[in-house]
């Protein structure tokens, strides 16, 4: 995979595997957003760019936070991609080169004119301050409650206060047990290290299959951030993690809750436009030397996520994104 070390790229290290199994860096820019840069966001100026890769489930959380708010105008994104010379490349086009004489090609590029002396990974999504020329974040997590904090004129919350809590608990749950848990199963070097992450994903498909079965989305009747964590692994879940992730015991279509509440999301208005399973496949297949060395894509599954689900005969349905209407928080919803 690669890292930068000392603020240099070094292709030949990598501490993602440690004793066979996938360890997962955390966040180095991982503090709250403030409040100031959100007012600014919201105040349309275009300082602040959303970096991100149309493939990686962790840069999905914020595009979909994006489009379900509805503000795709005051949050500008450039969009990293291609082939995984230096890690992930950055397209020519695209406002974080808008005046630059000398294009940014590499994701890394960001992290070393933010610290010239880091070490690390260089991960998407990225929050950009193109006045400063420094990273503000590059938390999907804190990127996506930026995101829902700025003004709006479609009245969504992702995080009703009633719920923090819950939706806390139940996005670590999410993250843990199933969208870093595929992964770990998918990027193992060790049976047993395969064997327990992919048991935790399959239990967890199973947890989350019998509480969707008797309610709409994963906190009762309205759209989560938590529903925004779970459908990013979804969607790539028969495309990539099924087939060149090994976890093959299922797929998504075989749950029937699951698989209908995945398409209740995708169409909803805006989200489709986020899903792009062309980038998706190639971003696994072809930078994966290790499994793929010859860079064959498989093809798609051949899954209809336009097909009806019927979800909204479940319960009240909170469609914020196009009534604007007021939240009503008085449904029956799991402990979690």
């Amino acid at each position: 995979m690669g890292m930068i070390v000392n603020g240099k790229w070094r292709q030949e290290i990598d501490t993602a595997i440690q004793n066979g199994e996938f360890v997962r860096n955390t966040s180095c820019y991982d503090k709250p957003i403030p409040k100031s840069v959100i007012e600014t966001i919201s105040a349309g100026t275009n300082r602040y760019i959303l970096t991100a890769s149309m493939s990686c489930p962790w840069s999905h959380r914020t595009l979909l936070a994006r489009a379900v708010k509805n503000v795709e105008q005051l949050l500008p994104i450039h969009i990293a991609g291609g082939p995984r010379i230096q890690g992930y490349g950055l397209q020519t086009e695209g406002p974080l080169n808008e005046v630059r004489d000398t294009p940014l090609r590499h994701v890394h590029k960001l992290y070393s004119l933010t610290d010239k002396t880091y070490t690390g990974r260089s991960t998407v999504p990225i929050l950009w301050d193109q006045k400063t020329q420094k990273i503000i974040s590059n938390s999907s997590a804190n990127i996506m409650r930026a995101i829902d904090l700025i003004e709006d004129k479609v009245g969504i919350t992702l995080l009703p206060k009633p719920f923090g809590t819950r939706i806390n608990d139940l996005n670590q749950l999410i993250f843990k047990n199933l969208s870093n848990a595929v992964y770990r199963a998918g990027l193992a070097q060790r049976q047993r290290a395969y064997d327990e992450a992919v048991t935790s994903v399959f239990d967890t498909l199973g947890v989350l299959e019998h509480r969707l079965t008797t309610q709409r989305y994963l906190m009762g009747d309205f759209l989560s951030e938590s529903d925004l964590h779970l459908f990013a692994t979804l969607v790539r879940f028969d495309a990539v993690y099924n087939t060149h992730f090994r976890c093959t015991r299922h797929r998504l279509v075989e749950y029937d809750a699951l698989w209908a509440y995945a398409r209740d999301i995708f169409q909803w208005k805006n989200i489709a436009q986020t899903v792009d399973f062309t980038a998706i496949l190639d971003g696994y297949y072809s930078n994966d030397g290790d499994h793929n060395s010859f860079k064959i894509i498989a093809e798609c599954p051949l899954t209809d996520w336009n097909a009806a689900h019927h979800r909204d005969l479940m319960g009240p349905q909170q469609l914020w994104s196009l009534s604007g209407g007021p939240v009503h928080l008085d449904n029956t919803t799991a402990n979690l």
